[in-house]
C-alpha cells in the first residue's frame, strides 16, 4: 500500500463534507482523517460551545426567560430541548428563533476555520454538518462522503445510544431522503465491518 499523502503539505486544501444517518461512522471517519494531520470541523460541537457564551444566552434569556437557567446561571440544555423539540407550532416557532440564533455564529466560525486550514495549506478538512446538503454546505466541499450501514447494523448502534425509531424518524423529518442523499454523494462508504476495514477504504481514497 502507498504511503498516505501528507496532509500538512503545500497541496491546495481540499474541503470533504461528510454526511451519513446518526451511529453510522461519520465520527470515526473524521477522527481518523484528523488523526492523519487533518483538520475536523465538527458543527455540532461548535453550536454546543456557543451555547456557553455569555452574548448567547443573554439572547436566548431574553427570548425564552429566565426558566432555562440552571441554577447556577449557566443554560440548562434539557430546558432548551424541551422548549423547541416539539411537534407544535409553539415549539417551531422557537426552534426557529434558537437556529436564528446559533447558527449564523455557527457558520461565521466555521467560514473562518476553513479559511484558516487553507492558509495553512492543510490538504484536507473534514466539514461536518448536520444537514450538508439541505443548507448548502457542499458549495464550500470538493467532494462529500456518505456513509451507510446495514438496517439491522444501524437498529443495534441507535438501541445502544438508546434512540428508538420514533426518535429517528424526528431527527430526519426536515432531511431530503437518504437514497436522494446518496445520489449526491461523490462517494458512499458501506460501513459493514470492522473500524479498521473502515480506515482501510478511507486511506485507500485518500491516497488516489
Amino acid at each position: 500500500m502507498r504511503e498516505i499523502v501528507d496532509m500538512t503539505s503545500g497541496t491546495n486544501t481540499r474541503v470533504i463534507g461528510i454526511i451519513g444517518p446518526p451511529c453510522s461512522g461519520k465520527s470515526t471517519v473524521a477522527e481518523f482523517v484528523q488523526s492523519l494531520g487533518g483538520v475536523w470541523l465538527n458543527a455540532d460541537k461548535i453550536a454546543k460551545e456557543q451555547l456557553g457564551n455569555p452574548d448567547v444566552i443573554g439572547q436566548l434569556v431574553e427570548s425564552f426567560g429566565n426558566g432555562i437557567l440552571a441554577v447556577d446561571g449557566t443554560l440548562s440544555r434539557e430546558r432548551i430541548a424541551d422548549l423547541v423539540f416539539g411537534e407544535d407550532a409553539a415549539s417551531q416557532a422557537r426552534l426557529k428563533k434558537l437556529e436564528s440564533i446559533i447558527h449564523p455564529r455557527t457558520r461565521a466560525i466555521i467560514r473562518e476555520a476553513l479559511c484558516e486550514a487553507k492558509d495553512r495549506d492543510t490538504a484536507y478538512v473534514i466539514l461536518d454538518v448536520p444537514l450538508l446538503l439541505e443548507s448548502g454546505w457542499q458549495d464550500e466541499c470538493d467532494e462529500v462522503w456518505c456513509l451507510q450501514v446495514s438496517p439491522e447494523r444501524h437498529e443495534a448502534l441507535l438501541a445502544a445510544r438508546g434512540w428508538d425509531a420514533a426518535e429517528l424518524q424526528r431527527r430526519e423529518k426536515r432531511q431530503l431522503s437518504w437514497q436522494e442523499k446518496r445520489r449526491r454523494s461523490d462517494w458512499v462508504i458501506a460501513n459493514d465491518g470492522s473500524v479498521e476495514d473502515l480506515q482501510m477504504k478511507v486511506r485507500e481514497r485518500l491516497n488516489r
